[in-house]
């Protein structure tokens, strides 16, 4: 409330006075007679005049605050309104959790869940595990579930066969002059490796030759050299580009050419990047990207991913003896679709190396003795 005062000469000029200014919802509150001067500096000259003291109500501020608090009101009945309908909605729909949320239990066999979570346990990520599991079921009418489709290791092997690649026909590719590269991170075993091809490709009768193009490990150079001589193979070192394409022509009469690399850390691109000029223009290359199988998965995918500025062709997996997480493998191989040439097993040269396929692969899983 506003309170307001005027001079009149009389309580009915007051009341006239405050209807005509302030309407008829203003309050007379109190009264008093003071004495007015007529003459400002002569103070014996005055006259009595009626002083009323007015109280106005604060119509228009309060009409406004109830107009703000309709306006609130209004929007929460809007929102209790739509809210109603969502709620409504949600009742008439069917709704369906997430697929990775759906218990699996309802959808396969007890022999398939206890066959995927031994793949799951051995590293294998769900949807791989599920996709070979998938491929290793047919639907049972009695059961109403997805079940093996035969004994354990059959229903384990047809799954992989459906899902992951291998190198199946690596023999038969060697009736063409070949040179094949391995690359990859430091200490994965690439050396090692390139030594049990070498004897693995002689013992099928065909003529091989090694180079290598790492001129920093000294030690590493003269390993391969001393495994390759005593496999009486030639052998060659070349430091540049220019250098290994004369080392394949001395070459060109054998059947295969082998090519050891230097480690390069992958996180390293301009190490990485070097390699680049060596594969550029040789014929018939082929490079597959070699990386142990007791890494971890991000870092092998990571390190694939920075070799691939290179043409990879495939993938050989080294050290599979020194993990029991073989599912990192299987993760890899599935989601890039690279087929897997070989794996090796151990240090001993030139054993330790099994050429990709099915049936080794379904044992290793399921632990069975070869």
């Amino acid at each position: 409330m506003k309170i307001k005062k005027l001079v009149v000469d009389s309580l009915q000029e007051a009341v006239e006075e405050v209807r005509n200014l302030y309407g008829p919802d203003a309050t007379i509150l109190s009264t008093r007679i003071i004495k007015k001067r007529l003459i400002p500096f002569l103070p014996f000259i005055s006259r009595s005049q009626l002083e009323v003291t007015i109280g106005i109500p604060d119509t228009e501020d309060f009409s406004n605050h109830l107009k703000s608090q309709d306006s609130v009101y209004e929007e929460i009945n809007k929102l209790k309104e739509s809210l109603r309908e969502v709620v409504e909605l949600v009742k008439k729909q069917k709704v369906e959790p997430p697929e990775e949320t759906k218990p699996i239990e309802s959808e396969y066999s007890l022999r398939a869940l206890n066959l995927m979570n031994k793949l799951i346990n051995r590293g294998v990520a769900r949807d791989v595990a599920k996709a070979i599991i998938d491929a290793g079921c047919g639907y049972d009418y009695e059961l109403r579930r997805l079940d093996l489709k035969g004994e354990t290791y059959e229903s384990l092997k047809m799954g992989f066969e459906s899902t992951l690649n291998l190198v199946r026909d690596f023999e038969s590719s060697l009736q063409d002059f070949k040179i094949i590269a391995l690359v990859g991170p430091t200490g994965v075993g690439k050396t090692t490796t390139v030594a049990k091809l070498a004897h693995y490709i002689k013992e099928l009768g065909k003529k091989v030759g090694v180079i290598t193009i790492d001129s920093y490990r000294v030690g590493a150079v003269q390993q391969l050299k001393t495994f390759i001589s005593i496999m009486e193979l030639p052998f060659r070192t070349a430091d540049t580009p220019q250098r290994l394409r004369e080392c394949v022509g001395e070459l060109s009469s054998m059947d295969v050419l082998l090519v050891d690399t230097g480690g390069r850390s992958h996180y390293d691109d301009i190490k990485v990047k070097e390699l680049v000029p060596f594969f550029n223009k040789l014929p018939t290359l082929e490079i597959y990207f070699t990386v142990s199988a007791n890494m971890d998965e991000r870092v092998m995918a990571e390190a694939l991913e920075r070799f691939s500025v290179l043409p990879i062709k495939g993938l050989i997996f080294t050290k599979m003896d020194e993990t029991i997480y073989h599912g990192y493998v299987l993760n890899l191989a599935y989601h890039t679709k690279l087929p897997i040439l070989c794996w090796t097993t151990g240090q001993r040269v030139p054993k330790d190396l099994v050429m990709a396929n099915y049936e080794h692969l379904a044992k290793l899983f399921l632990k069975v003795e070869e």
